[in-house]
């Protein structure tokens, strides 16, 4: 049977109209949206694909350790080193899972109106492979990205690639930050974090390891590490996150990083163990102070080496 176009669509805007075509089309990728660009060794992300051929039994979830093949469906990096354009090995992306949903609905029977590919929305996430080559300084390899569905290979797409690009984890109900006392449990409006104490924040993206380990596996214990990584901290009512200092930051405005590096027993899950400061700087309660009502009393913002970053607001007690 011949398999019509996957398109990968950006999350925010919908579904967008589909054609035959030889193979899968990539148009985005991303933690949300707009989708990032940017790959990294290590990086677990989530392709959204259009057009893909119904799969049994959606949602699949791989096996541990990850396998690059699911459900009839894989996906490849090529890269040309830059200057004489030799190839680099070709890199088998790792799958976590992959779930489909129907968006071709009926307005009268809200039930699908059609199960072409065109209304079948993918969901494929993936680990990237810590064998990606990144220069961070010069010219990054060319690298592509191919989807094959039971033997239709798409087109080469191209991508780009970054030595990192972290984005901290959101859990529990709420969907708040995935940010943990000492004794793991997570951080919350009934539960904030004091002075002096050490946190744990838990990302992805934070890119290559010392030492190296397989992609797809396992972290062993000790766990690889990471160097350069930073938290700071903007104290005040109604804080919000963003770019990190890139110099020493104000005094009180920093966090001692404890640990950074990859979390044992998991895949491609980083975490950041970090010590507050002993004393705040003076901050109002969260809650209704006064005239206005404060959400956040903290920003906590998360810069790696090569200066990708991430925040999140946070309620401490003063």
């Amino acid at each position: 049977m011949r398999h019509r176009a996957p398109i990968l669509l950006f999350p925010l805007f919908g579904i967008l109209s589909a054609t035959a075509q030889n193979g899968p089309a990539l148009l985005g990728s991303g933690y949300g949206a707009p989708p990032s660009a940017g790959l990294s060794p290590g990086q677990i992300i989530t392709f959204w694909v259009s057009g893909l051929n119904p799969i049994p039994g959606s949602p699949v979830q791989g096996p541990v350790p990850l396998t690059t093949q699911l459900a009839g469906i894989s996906l490849k990096l090529s890269q040309l080193s830059y200057g004489m354009g030799f190839p680099l090995p070709t890199l088998p992306v790792p799958i976590f899972s992959i779930a489909q949903t129907n968006n071709c609905i009926g307005l009268l029977t809200g039930q699908p109106s059609s199960t072409a590919p065109a209304c079948v929305m993918t969901s494929i996430t993936v680990q990237i492979p810590f064998e990606l080559v990144v220069d961070p300084f010069n010219f990054a390899p060319y690298t592509t990205l191919t989807i094959t569905q039971d033997g239709v290979v798409s087109p080469s797409f191209n991508v780009t690639t970054a030595h990192d690009n972290v984005h901290i984890l959101t859990c529990g109900g709420v969907l708040q930050p995935c940010i943990t006392h000492a004794d793991g449990s997570l951080i919350s409006p009934n539960s904030p974090p004091v002075a002096g104490e050490t946190l744990t924040v838990y990302a992805v993206g934070l890119g290559a390891t010392t030492p190296s380990i397989p992609s797809g596996q396992l972290t062993p214990t000790p766990a690889p590490t990471i160097l350069g990584v930073y938290v700071d901290l903007v104290f005040g009512a109604n804080a919000g996150p963003g770019a990190s200092f890139l110099n020493p930051p104000p005094a009180g405005q920093s966090a001692k990083v404890t640990f950074a590096g990859l979390t044992p027993g998991q895949i491609g899950l980083y975490q950041i163990n970090f010590q507050l400061p002993g004393v705040f700087p003076a901050i109002p309660n969260c809650g209704l102070n006064g005239t206005i009502t404060v959400a956040s009393n903290v920003a906590i913002n998360i810069e790696t080496p090569f200066y990708s970053h991430d925040g999140v607001a946070l309620c401490v007690q003063p």
